[in-house]
């Protein structure tokens, strides 16, 4: 028996979930915790390569890339002070040793336009 479906009809196996991912935030089979994105302080404690902290908008985390055991690997931005990107990495980090820091451009504090008039 054929059951009708319109033409421009999706796939039945479109919408279930895939079943090689796990789900989000989950571990590695591993062990390893995953990296959201978000804004992180990179040290030693991260990886060797930091000997100078820096900051960093984490994008995403490469899951792709079968790496060492509690190792992977994160798109990022390397930010400067006031939170801008200057920057643009793939890093190899160990993300127990990912610090997340507040947001610098959520720390600004601007004053309102014309903050003199409002007082008057």
């Amino acid at each position: 028996m054929l059951v009708q479906r319109s033409a421009n009809a999706a796939p039945a196996a479109r919408w279930q979930p895939h079943n090689g991912s796990p789900p989000k935030g989950a571990p590695r089979s591993d062990g390893t915790p995953r990296v959201s994105p978000g804004v992180y302080l990179l040290t030693r404690e991260a990886s060797v390569q930091f000997r100078r902290p820096i900051t960093v908008r984490v994008i995403r985390e490469r899951t792709e890339r079968h790496t060492y055991h509690g190792w992977t690997w994160v798109d990022c931005y390397v930010l400067d002070a006031k939170g801008d990107a200057i920057d643009r990495r793939e890093l190899f980090v160990m993300p127990a040793g990912l610090r997340p820091v507040t947001d610098p451009v959520t720390r600004r504090v601007r004053a309102p336009r014309n903050a003199a008039r409002a007082e008057r």
